[in-house]
């Protein structure tokens, strides 16, 4: 019998390299998302660091817009968009939750239980709350509207009115100048344009209006008149006419006192009656004295006429007496 032979197959070593291929690609992935994440945490404290800063720094913003809003520097708008625009730029409204440890991040607002909006509010309370600056301003645009039209500030009931019109926004979009409008459409108004016009005519035909004490316009003015313009009249006007006729010099001591418009016309009148009085009498006076003078010659020429005749009829006598045939 043939010996037997027995095979041994070669062994083959096990190929791991895939696993180890999927292996290194799990580390790498893992070490991957671990460097991401580390970037996401240090970007996220860098944000987180920035956004900090900058609520730091909220409260002295707020204390500088309110100080220019107040004192007019800013508008309401303006102030408004310059707080907005700071919160949106750090992201506040978003607020700060505690870190790992549990320790809560204190930005100094004012009120502690509030977020950054309090800013916000409190803006609007200190321009349209009540007594606010929108308040005072339009009580301030009022006050002067009627101080500039009418001369005088807005009684109680007036301001209360327009207030609330300018809330109730009844002039439309004017606003003050809707209010200017509409007291220029009043009575009150036209009138006073037309005791200004006058007082402007007065002033220029008489002088400025004389003030009392307290600085008050009387109404009165004081005629700037020169005695020496009036005319005179030699003789004793008053023992030939009768009438008691006012001098330069009167006129001029009675005009150097305030008097109102109405005096002041009145004399005048009387001054150009005095006028024509003194030049009437003069131009009589002097047609008197051309009436005396005319009848004068007449009754010469009639005396001489009368002597002529009496010498030729004596003459005519004597002839008369002659025979010449």
């Amino acid at each position: 019998m043939g010996s037997k032979t027995t095979y041994n197959a070669p062994k083959v070593e096990k190929d791991d390299s895939f696993e180890k291929y999927l292996e290194y690609q799990k580390e790498r992935e893992t070490k991957l998302e671990e460097r991401a994440q580390a970037e996401r945490e240090a970007t996220a404290a860098r944000d987180l660091q920035r956004r900090q800063t900058g609520a730091k720094g909220l409260t002295g913003l707020y204390d500088r817009t309110k100080s220019q809003l107040e004192s007019g520097l800013l508008s309401y708008e303006g102030a408004q968009n310059q707080l907005q625009s700071y919160i949106d730029k750090y992201d506040l409204n978003a607020g700060f939750q505690p870190d790992a440890e549990g320790n809560t991040f204190d930005p100094g607002y004012t009120d502690p239980t509030k977020g950054a909006g309090q800013y916000l509010s409190n803006l609007q309370n200190i321009y349209g709350g009540e007594g606010g600056l929108l308040e005072k301003k339009r009580t301030a645009g009022i006050n002067l509207a009627y101080q500039d039209l009418l001369g005088r500030q807005a009684t109680e009931d007036e301001l209360s009115g327009a207030m609330s019109n300018l809330q109730l926004q009844a002039y439309g979009g004017a606003g003050i100048q809707g209010l200017r409008d509409s007291i220029k459409s009043g009575s009150e108004y036209t009138k006073n344009i037309n005791d200004n016009y006058l007082d402007n005519y007065y002033d220029v035909q008489y002088g400025k209006q004389t003030k009392d004490a307290e600085g008050n316009m009387t109404g009165k003015r004081i005629f700037n008149f020169d005695a020496s313009l009036m005319p005179s009249y030699a003789g004793d006007l008053k023992e030939s006419t009768g009438v008691d006729v006012t001098t330069g010099e009167q006129f001029a001591d009675y005009f150097s006192e305030g008097r109102t418009v109405a005096e002041l016309e009145a004399q005048q009148q009387n001054i150009k009656d005095t006028r024509q009085f003194l030049f009437s009498a003069g131009l009589t006076n002097l047609q008197g004295d051309i009436d005396k003078e005319t009848q004068k010659i007449k009754n010469e020429g009639a005396k001489d006429i009368a002597k002529i005749q009496q010498e030729g009829s004596i003459y005519g006598q004597l002839l008369g007496g002659f025979n010449f045939s």
